[in-house]
C-alpha cells in the first residue's frame, strides 16, 4: 500500500521514446535562458524533466571512448575522463558495453533481450529539468569551488550504490587538489545512498522511520554538508519488496525527514527511469550505470558549486 505517495508516478515523459513531442511555433525560440536548478527541484513531487539526446561528439573534438582501468573496484566499462577535453564528452558512452558483466550464479546463460536504445554505441545525451539548469563542470571549475569553498574531503556512506556513485565521483576528481590541513576552517562532504536498495528487502517503513529519526543528528549548523541520494527506478523484484513505489515512498519519508535537519537529497528517482533496464548491471532493474549516474553526479557538484561559481 502507497501511504506516502501516489501510485503510480505520473511524469511519463521521463520513459525514453514515450512519443510526447513538443510543438515549436512559428516565430518562437526553442532556447531560454534557464535559472540555475535549486535543492528545491530536486524533490520528487516537483522535479520534471526529460533525457534530452544530442548529435554524437566526434572523436576530433573529445577523444576516442577507452575503457578507464585506472580507478579500481569498477567491473563494468566506463570511459575515460580527460579534464583537457571539453566537460561535455564526459556524457559520451557506448551504452553495448554497459551493464554486461554478470556477477549472479547462471545469469550469463539467461538471454539478455536489447532495446533500441541499449544498441546506441555513440549516446550523447543530458537529462535536463523544463525549468532550471544544472551546470556541467570542468576540473578548472571543480578545483576552484574546491578552493573557494575549503573542502577537504569527501565521503561516501552506503553499499552498492555507494560503490558505483563514488566511482564515478572518482573519475571527476582524479585531476583535483583536496584542501589541505584537515580541520583549519576546511569542511567536509558527505555523500550517503541511504543503503539502496537494500534497505528495500530488509527493513519495513516503520523502522525506516525510527533509524531516520534516532540515526541522523541535526546538521544545519555544521560547516560540513551532508547529500543523500534518493531510491532508483527500480524495474525488477530481484530481492523481496524492490518495487518502485517502495523506492519513491522510502525516498519521500527521508524527505521529511531529513530535510529539516539540513540533510540535502539529490534525485536519484527522475534520472534512472529511461535506463533503468538499459543500462542496469547484469539487466536486474537496480543497479544503473553510466548515463544516470552521471546525471546524479553531475547535480551533486551544482548544488556543491552553484554558490561560488
Amino acid at each position: 500500500t502507497c501511504t506516502f505517495s501516489p501510485c503510480h508516478y505520473p511524469s511519463d515523459d521521463l520513459v525514453f521514446g514515450s512519443g510526447n513531442k513538443v510543438s515549436i511555433l512559428p516565430g518562437t525560440s526553442a532556447v531560454k535562458d534557464l535559472r540555475p536548478c535549486l535543492l528545491d527541484d530536486e524533490k520528487l513531487d516537483i522535479s520534471n524533466g526529460r533525457w534530452v539526446q544530442y548529435p554524437y561528439l566526434s572523436d576530433s573534438i573529445c577523444s576516442e571512448l577507452v575503457r578507464d582501468e585506472d580507478i579500481v573496484g569498477f567491473r563494468d566499462f566506463r570511459s575515460v575522463y580527460r579534464g583537457d577535453r571539453s566537460p561535455s564528452c564526459w556524457y559520451r558512452d557506448d551504452l553495448t558495453k554497459i551493464g554486461t558483466s554478470c556477477m549472479e550464479t547462471g545469469c550469463g546463460h539467461i538471454h539478455k533481450w536489447m532495446t533500441d536504445l541499449k544498441k546506441q554505441s555513440k549516446w550523447f545525451g543530458r537529462w535536463e529539468p523544463y525549468e532550471c539548469n544544472y551546470y556541467i563542470m570542468g576540473d578548472a571549475e571543480i578545483q576552484q569551488c574546491i578552493d573557494q569553498k575549503k573542502i577537504s574531503k569527501i565521503e561516501y556512506k552506503g553499499l552498492s550504490i555507494k560503490a558505483i556513485v563514488q566511482g564515478y565521483m572518482s573519475q571527476k576528481l582524479q585531476h583535483i587538489n583536496m584542501t589541505k590541513n584537515e580541520g583549519s576552517g576546511s569542511r567536509s562532504v558527505f555523500i550517503d545512498t541511504l543503503s539502496m536498495p537494500h534497505l528495500l528487502w530488509h527493513k519495513s517503513i516503520d523502522k525506516h522511520q525510527k533509524d531516520l529519526e534516532d540515526t541522523y543528528p541535526n546538521v544545519t549548523d555544521s560547516e560540513d554538508e551532508h547529500y543523500w541520494i534518493s531510491g532508483f527506478y527500480y524495474t525488477s523484484e530481484r530481492e523481496p519488496h524492490v518495487q518502485v513505489d517502495r523506492s519513491l515512498q522510502f525516498s519521500k519519508l527521508a524527505w521529511d525527514i531529513l530535510t529539516p535537519k539540513g540533510y540535502k537529497m539529490i534525485n536519484g528517482f527522475d534520472v534512472t527511469t529511461a535506463f533503468s533496464f538499459d543500462t542496469a548491471g547484469q539487466a536486474d532493474g537496480m543497479h544503473m550505470l553510466g548515463p544516470p549516474i552521471k546525471e546524479i553526479v553531475t547535480k551533486v557538484f551544482h548544488h556543491l558549486c552553484n554558490e561560488v561559481l
